[in-house]
């Protein structure tokens, strides 16, 4: 009888240990798993801070719009590559468009579809002041034929800094090269310094 009773106590005690086991390697998974996901936020804002480094070294004291813009674009297409990017500047009563396209979508006026923003749509998207994808966009007013869209990926960053907007930028190609959301934050880290940068260029030009 003792004896049953010492492998009674024996099994139980190997089941606490089994389980006890069982919680730790699930904690150890845990912390593991959060430990993947810290760093690789840590990755990702080194890498955001990196390219808004690189984007404003390179437009540091240009005060012609144009010129600003077209370094700007350079830069974020080299880290976007293959995209079709352009910047919609809002004024009063209108906006301004910069396009730079990729290679492939030159003389495709079609797929352009810049063409379909109008002043309401540039506005409703900087008012935002968030990324909106191409669902988004179609619920504000994008009116682009189904044919144009069904392949298209498209996404808007604004322009805006504290208290003040500039208008957006947007980016589009098709769905087999979109960003992903590491470059989405990529762009979002220039959102203010470029919206600052656009209204000391029209100052200079004013002045």
């Amino acid at each position: 009888m003792d004896n049953e009773k010492r492998q009674i106590r024996l099994r139980n005690l190997v089941k606490q240990a089994n389980s006890k086991c069982k919680k730790q390697q699930k904690q150890i998974n845990i912390l593991c798993n959060d430990i993947i996901t810290a760093h690789g936020r840590f990755i990702d804002t080194v890498r955001s801070l990196s390219f808004a480094n690189e984007l404003y070294e390179s437009i540091i004291g240009m005060s012609n719009l144009d010129n600003m813009l077209y370094t700007a674009a350079r830069e974020i297409k080299k880290y976007m590559i293959d995209m079709n990017l352009v910047f919609f500047l809002l004024r009063e009563g209108d906006f301004d468009v910069y396009a730079f396209d990729d290679a492939t979508n030159q003389g495709n006026e079609e797929r352009k579809i810049e063409q379909y923003f109008n002043s309401e749509l540039v506005e409703a998207v900087t008012r935002a002041n968030k990324y909106c994808d191409l669902d988004e966009l179609l619920k504000m007013g994008v009116q682009a034929s189904p044919a144009v869209l069904k392949n298209l990926w498209a996404v808007t960053i604004p322009l805006a800094d504290v208290g003040s907007s500039s208008g957006c930028i947007l980016l589009y190609q098709d769905v087999n090269h979109r960003i992903n959301e590491s470059q989405i934050q990529m762009l979002s880290a220039i959102k203010c310094g470029l919206s600052r940068a656009i209204r000391a260029c029209r100052y200079a030009h004013k002045a």
